[in-house]
């Protein structure tokens, strides 16, 4: 079984309760369907049976659903697993579920019809990466809440209706059970509560026919369909969910879409909002809930009782907004809204913390807080991270966030590597590795098909074209240049054919990789005296990321601390594995690739300045993958 579904797992049966429970549940069910939706899932054995004396899975598929939806009204009631049978029966069922996803992907990846189809291989991979939901990541929301809003709406109207609740995934799996339960709990249950995964293809939306093919074949009449999501941007897939849901189903039903607090009428053109109701507690007072000026003496209130060290006296704290090296190298005009009740359009559905950390200073210390998840995700990312060890810096873990101690005199490694001596160069580069060997004993998400591979040459292509348009210019590196360095097909699992959770997309930048001072550390005063300067790796997480490969780890840190000559001998003796490193070597325009993308996403209206420090960027790091051809 992959690290992270034991971890998750060990999360909910740590914590013991029913919302853990749920959470493990829901993931397990949308890597369940997305396996099953594959084509030549059906076919590894009878009735998708992934062993001789296998279990059923479309049965534990089944089962654990109605799990789900059991311990949604148990959250949703306030109540817990308190007793010992019912919980032990729940973890064994997530436990059993757990061992079937993981043996039927495996399988799946071996099944070349599987891997080679545009809409397998899509699914599959969406089965095998670690899927975080927005409700507990951005957009924030309290699930539970989910169950009050449908039972509301449920009873507000007279003239009742059967209702059939369709997930839509990733957001649905954790999200339907609510109305699940409430619409069993009011007798208006027409069918089981099931999911879909729309697939972003280069024909548009479509959905896998396997999962259309088990819609029900017959509703009770009048039967209203509610489609369950994360909050909707343009409404593109609910617009493609409706009407596929509408084609398959009998009788054409009414179909609305659900998000936290708010329920639609889907249209042709934009989803018009028809009930809306706060998506989270009014009254729990968490950190990203208190970050509006007026809320500064509650916010710190909220930080003390968090266990978390301030002076005593607010006069003498600041909190200020944590403005990164990002946002200095590449300003893009004022910094985004406070992450409050009304923070961004949309007023209390749009609670998003991740894009607004902070920093409190004091008299004797400062301390940074960066948003990394809630939840049981959130608790499990912060498991994760404090046994890391390596270059991963000591935190707490409050209300989701991350809170780390300022560190006065890091120093960016790229800058401080060079000027090191031999052996603490050495020394440097082998934390370094450790790092990620934790990474991938920690966040293996397992093994994929030799076979399956992925085009880096054109994923930097089109990044490259949209990059052209945002700039307005041309762009320091052309087509040869692509054809040159960088391959047109690589292994998806690298040289070892295993996927681990990276957060590399969100934390390439050279910043990320820090040197702090030499000498004996705080939490060691007794240390080295005259060692080589620790090694700090911000943006460590599993929230923010996706699946990835040792290989481009390796090669984003060679090319974005422009590693040459001794130091980049240094990191392969460490590294101690040639076809890694090599593969690293030719993996080396992947670092374009995660830089074109954080300037898309975060540099939506350039100056001409930032347009201009860009293409320097871009240069440079063109220039040091040609050196490494």
């Amino acid at each position: 079984m992959p690290a992270l579904h034991r971890a998750a797992l060990e999360q909910a049966r740590r914590d013991g309760g029913a919302a853990a429970a749920y959470a493990c549940g829901c993931l397990l069910e949308q890597v369940l369907a997305d396996a099953l939706a594959c084509p030549g899932a059906e076919h590894l054995a009878p009735v998708g049976q992934v062993g001789p004396a296998g279990p059923d899975v479309l049965a534990v598929l089944d089962e654990l659903r109605l799990c789900c939806a059991e311990l949604a009204a148990l959250a949703a009631d306030g109540g817990d697993l308190d007793r010992v049978p019912a919980r032990t029966a729940t973890h064994a069922l997530l436990g059993r579920a757990a061992a079937v996803a993981a043996g039927l992907t495996d399988r799946l990846w071996s099944a070349p019809e599987t891997v080679a189809d545009p809409a397998g291989g899509a699914l599959l991979r969406h089965a095998t990466d670690w899927k975080t939901p927005e409700c507990h990541a951005y957009d924030l929301a309290d699930p539970d809440l989910t169950y009050r809003q449908a039972a509301d709406w449920l009873a507000g109207h007279t003239r009742p209706r059967p209702v059939l609740v369709v997930g839509i995934r990733t957001g649905g799996s954790y999200l339907a059970p609510f109305w699940a339960a409430a619409v069993a709990a009011a007798g208006r249950t027409a069918a089981p509560w099931t999911t879909l995964r729309p697939l972003r293809l280069p024909g548009g939306i479509t959905l896998p026919e396997a999962e259309l093919d088990r819609l029900p074949t017959a509703l009770p009449v009048g039967t209203l369909v509610v489609a369950v999501d994360d909050q909707p941007d343009t409404g593109d897939t609910a617009r493609a969910v409706r009407a596929a849901l509408v084609r398959r189903l009998p009788g054409r039903p009414e179909v609305l879409l659900a998000s936290p607090g708010r329920l639609y009428r889907v249209g042709p053109g934009a989803l018009r909002t028809i009930a809306s109701v706060p998506p989270v507690h009014p009254g729990r007072e968490r950190l990203w809930q208190l970050l509006a000026p007026a809320d500064r003496p509650r916010l710190l209130a909220r930080i003390r009782a968090a266990g978390v060290p301030l002076a005593a006296d607010d006069r003498d704290l600041r909190v200020e907004p944590f403005r990164g090296p990002f946002l200095t190298r590449y300003p893009t005009g004022p910094g985004p809204a406070a992450p409050g009740p009304a923070g961004r359009p949309g007023g209390p559905h749009r609670i998003s913390p991740r894009t607004t950390p902070f920093t409190v200073v004091g008299p004797a210390h400062t301390r940074h807080f960066r948003f990394a998840g809630t939840g049981a995700h959130g608790a499990q990312c912060a498991a994760a991270l404090a046994e890391w060890g390596g270059p991963a810096p000591a935190f707490r873990y409050v209300d989701g966030y991350l809170v780390t101690d300022h560190e006065p005199g890091l120093r960016p490694l790229a800058d401080g590597l060079p000027a090191l001596d031999p052996a603490h160069r050495r020394q440097v580069l082998a934390t370094v590795v450790r790092g990620w060997r934790s990474q991938q004993r920690l966040g293996d998400l397992g093994r994929v098909a030799p076979e399956a591979g992925y085009d880096p040459q054109d994923a930097l292509r089109r990044a490259l074209a949209r990059l052209r348009d945002l700039v307005g210019g041309p762009l320091p590196v052309d087509e040869a240049w692509l054809r040159r360095h960088v391959p047109g097909h690589a292994r998806l699992g690298g040289a070892d054919g295993r996927l681990l959770r990276t957060s590399l997309p969100y934390s390439h930048q050279d910043w990320h990789w820090q040197l702090a001072p030499a000498g004996p550390p705080p939490e060691d005063p007794e240390g080295e005296p005259d060692g080589p300067p620790a090694v700090r790796r911000f943006g460590l997480d599993w929230v923010w990321g996706g699946a990835g490969r040792l290989e481009s780890e390796v090669a984003s840190f060679v090319v974005e601390n422009g590693l040459t000559g001794e130091a980049l001998a240094d990191l392969r003796t460490a590294l101690d594995d040639d076809a890694v490193f090599t593969g690293a070597l030719r993996l080396g325009g992947e670092a374009l690739l995660l830089n074109a993308k954080s300037w898309l996403r975060r540099c939506p209206a350039p100056g001409p300045g930032t347009a201009e420090r860009i293409r320097s960027r871009l240069a440079e790091l063109a220039d040091r993958v040609a050196a490494l051809s």
